[in-house]
């Protein structure tokens, strides 16, 4: 089952710059925006992500430092 969504008060600008990135891809305004909201939709808020990283340090009960953190990040920036 399908539903319409209306969404009021678009400033042209919003408007003109999504017709922008439909045309792009080649598609009409309606396919792009759908295409859009799938994607959005499909994808873990960044609270659902922060609690499961929470739930994975927490069962394996390993904890990194900052200062372990920054030194790993020099050392893959220098490679």
């Amino acid at each position: 089952m399908t539903v319409q969504i209306t969404i009021r008060n678009v400033p042209d600008e919003v408007r003109d710059g999504l017709a922008a990135h439909a045309a792009y891809k080649r598609q009409s305004m309606e396919s792009f925006l759908r295409d859009e909201l799938e994607r959005i939709a499909s994808r873990p808020s960044r609270e659902e992500i922060l609690e499961r990283v929470k739930k994975r340090v927490a069962a394996s009960n390993t904890q990194i430092g900052s200062d372990t953190i920054v030194r790993m990040l020099r050392e893959d920036r220098e490679r």
